[in-house]
């Protein structure tokens, strides 16, 4: 298991995996310390606290050679941030078990595993929904979204007038749920799904 970062070190390693995911490579290291607004040698200092810990790859190469830098498998791809209720509202924290690796989706997109019935038969429980972090386009979209700060569902998003939503259920056994606007945060907007083995093919656990 890998110790725990302190919050720099997680900025650090957080900014390493998006610059890598934008780009497919990772960033010249004066500017990358320029850009966190740290001296060259903490940055040095936190790569290497990253390394013992098991978070990326961090290898001096001598003076006046570029060190060596990467990521190890499955830190990059879509992030697999744990589950969602598809049932009755209820609290879910976001804790990433995995990583798929699907080339042009990582614009800002997420996955997460689905827990209840709700959306049955169109999403079944167990499945993985791959979600884009942007505002519906139209009403009637499935998102995933958070009520009153923390309870999350996945549900159609019906608009139903100023400042009104309806949650609604694809399962005729739940009712659909009405909640103000000002209570609502939509975290993402459906962009499919994966189901059965191939999930365990693709998912990638942390190392």
């Amino acid at each position: 298991m890998k110790e725990d970062l302190s919050p720099t070190q997680r900025k650090v390693y957080e900014r390493l995996r998006d610059h890598f995911r934008r780009t497919g490579t990772m960033p010249e290291l004066s500017a990358f310390a320029r850009s966190m607004g740290v001296h060259y040698v903490s940055l040095k200092q936190h790569l290497e606290a990253l390394d013992r810990k098991g978070f990326l790859v961090f290898e001096s190469r001598g003076r006046g050679r570029s060190p060596h830098l990467a990521l190890p498998a499955g830190a990059t791809g879509i992030p697999v941030l744990g589950g969602i209720p598809a049932g009755a509202l209820s609290e879910a924290l976001p804790e990433a078990e995995g990583y798929l690796p699907l080339s042009g989706l990582q614009d800002g997109s997420f996955a997460l595993r689905v827990d209840g019935d709700s959306m049955a038969d169109l999403i079944q429980d167990g499945d993985v929904v791959l979600f884009s972090k942007r505002p519906p386009q139209h009403g009637g979209e499935i998102c995933a979204v958070r009520v009153e700060g923390s309870d999350v569902t996945l549900k159609y998003l019906d608009r139903l007038g100023p400042g009104r939503y309806a949650l609604r259920p694809h399962n005729p056994r739940y009712p659909t749920v009405e909640v103000a606007a000002e209570d609502l945060v939509i975290d993402g907007v459906y962009r499919g799904l994966l189901r059965g083995a191939l999930v365990d093919v693709l998912l990638e656990q942390p190392s």
